[in-house]
């Protein structure tokens, strides 16, 4: 049975420390620094994997001021870009995305937290994959590997990304796949790839990622029905929440979540590096 959904900083808090600790494998470790988390990869530079969320730093601009140079100072050990996620609510302090900018941080990136509130439109579209004979449903991981390259270009060219990206994301689909908690669960239109999704249970909760559509096949609600499939899978294990992140200029996307049950917390949630 899924928490009732409590729209406050309490939730917001809570959604953020989970996908940081869902990311939190292999060569990627979670850091508890008291008043954030900190996620760090060992291995890669790339500002998503490096990041402070959930801040809860002093309002008192002295304060705050030395709290973020010695943030800033961490991360120049670490040989990474400073790199912090505001909360959809409930910043501490309240200004916080204010006081970043102006200390030399810019925004990036911008996205939408949303959480399962009903389940039952996802419910009732999982159940309708047992009369697509055209589609069929598979679990990258647990079969042949040449899948996870395939999701990865299905990804690449969904998402617009680099190709060369290609080589790494089918390592970290294939890794996503087998790792406890985790699936990677892949739509077949007619044995070609069509769409994905990518769940990560931990700590009672799931976040779904990696949702995408083959563009030659958009349109034809092959990535609300993975995405259902995806969050079926993890009610039926007993998850008590479900949440994801999506860019905040997809309306697009943010509406086909609110038809499958989820809404918007808050404001948009914001990336901000200092270069």
């Amino acid at each position: 049975m899924l928490d009732p959904v409590v729209p406050d900083g309490a939730l917001a808090r809570r959604l953020a420390a989970h996908e940081a600790s869902v990311h939190a494998w292999g060569a990627r470790e979670l850091r508890d620094l008291g008043d954030a988390v900190l996620l760090h990869d060992l291995t890669d530079p790339e500002p998503f994997w490096n990041r402070v969320a959930a801040p809860d730093w002093p309002a008192k601009a002295a304060a705050f001021d030395r709290r973020l140079d010695e943030i800033v100072t961490l991360f120049a050990t670490l040989g990474r870009l400073p790199h912090v996620r505001t909360l959809a609510l409930g910043n501490r302090p309240e200004d916080l995305a204010t006081r970043l900018g102006d200390a030399g941080f810019r925004p990036v990136r911008a996205d939408r937290s949303m959480i399962l509130e009903v389940p039952g439109p996802c419910l009732a579209l999982a159940r309708t994959l047992a009369v697509r004979r055209d589609l069929q449903l598979e679990h990258v991981g647990h079969g042949p590997e040449l899948r996870a390259m395939e999701v990865a270009r299905l990804l690449v060219r969904a998402f617009d990304v680099e190709t060369d990206r290609v080589p790494a994301l089918g390592a970290e689909t294939l890794a996503a796949g087998r790792r406890p908690g985790g699936a990677v669960l892949l739509l077949l239109e007619a044995g070609l790839p069509a769409a994905v999704a990518r769940r990560l249970t931990a700590d009672g909760g799931t976040y779904l990622s990696s949702i995408g559509t083959a563009p030659a096949l958009q349109g034809r609600g092959h990535g609300s029905l993975v995405t259902a499939l995806a969050v079926a899978e993890a009610l039926a294990e007993g998850t008590r929440f479900v949440h994801l992140l999506v860019d905040a200029e997809n309306r697009a996307a943010i509406h086909l979540y609110e038809r499958l049950g989820f809404v918007p917390i808050g404001e948009p949630v914001l990336d901000l590096l200092m270069p």
